[in-house]
């Protein structure tokens, strides 16, 4: 935090493009570091039976940040410039070094084994070898490769195919995020049952994963809004009961190193996905290739929570 703070500090200043980019990567790897230890974090704060519902707490201040995050940051450029604005950003991002020691938590480094190296690897190697955590990793990744598809190509159905001006275009984006941010809400105040949560993150999962196909087959941008918002719900469904699960299985002297490598696999996802987006859209239609991408997406949840659902039923009946 303390980096990262002191990379955007920099960015207030007028340097050559090589060095903003130097500092974005710097900022960017940092925050790579602090969301999996927040994530740590989270189950020395709730009980094991609360996880869910934290999680659903926790996504819920995600999710009014992310409302309110660009709209406040376009109203201080607007009024302030850049260099007060990421001064703010900056000073925002060093505090959260402070606020483990506001509330009195932390975590005890685990001794290492002779000969045991720390590193993501290990990350890796426990998702690989748990039943429930390989097959909701690859969902997640499965979907993720999928939907980061639609979410390149959005801006060009709703703008040169829809006609869709800059304001509708943030009200598409601003419907996903006001939907995950009730559901969160919702899974945030409500305590239900291990297999109720199982439940709803498996119609989470499928609402979001036939968005793509929904996206695809609109009429206009208003059906569009609609899709987009139940989207968010669903997406809410993983960021907290998703996540709560992967929480609850995992031990805690490995839940960093779980974390940075569920991190590291869906950026791989995303970024993949977004790479190879234009060309696929240039090549065959930006209709067709969200069907496909929606469809796929489908396939990967109807192919893999089955078995998500019944590692999670022997889990509960432990």
């Amino acid at each position: 935090s303390v980096i990262g703070g002191a990379a955007i500090f920099a960015q207030a200043q007028e340097l050559p493009n090589y060095l903003i980019l130097t500092l974005l990567f710097i900022a960017n790897t940092c925050a790579s570091v602090v969301g999996p230890t927040w994530g740590k974090l989270t189950p020395t704060l709730a009980k094991k039976e609360d996880i869910g519902r934290a999680m659903g707490t926790i996504q819920s201040y995600f999710s009014i940040a992310g409302l309110l995050g660009p709209a406040l940051a376009g109203f201080l450029v607007a009024k302030t410039g850049f260099v007060v604005t990421f001064m703010i950003d900056g000073f925002f991002t060093t505090f959260i070094a402070l606020v483990p020691f506001m509330i009195n938590v932390n975590h005890k480094p685990q001794p290492l084994e002779p000969g045991e190296k720390t590193s993501v690897a290990a990350g890796f190697k426990f998702m690989m070898e748990n039943p429930l955590l390989r097959s909701l990793v690859i969902l997640v990744f499965g979907m993720v490769l999928c939907m980061s598809v639609v979410n390149v190509g959005d801006v060009f159905l709703l703008t040169d195919i829809m006609g869709a001006d800059s304001f509708i275009y943030g009200l598409v984006g601003t419907g996903f995020a006001l939907g995950t941010l009730l559901f969160s809400a919702f899974t945030g105040s409500r305590k239900v049952s291990p297999k109720t949560e199982l439940v709803i993150l498996g119609f989470g999962m499928a609402i979001l994963s036939l968005s793509g196909f929904g996206v695809g087959v609109a009429p206009n941008y208003w059906f569009i809004m609609v899709i987009w918002f139940i989207a968010g719900m669903g997406n809410a469904t993983i960021n907290s009961y998703g996540v709560g699960m992967m929480i609850k299985v995992t031990p805690h002297e490995v839940q960093g190193r779980v974390f940075a490598a569920f991190g590291a696999i869906v950026s791989v996802a995303s970024i993949g996905s977004m790479s190879v987006a234009g060309y696929l859209i240039g090549a065959f239609g930006v209709r067709e290739v969200f069907v496909i991408a929606g469809s796929l997406a489908f396939v990967a949840f109807a192919v893999l929570f089955p078995t998500v659902y019944r590692e999670q039923i022997k889990q509960i009946k432990l």
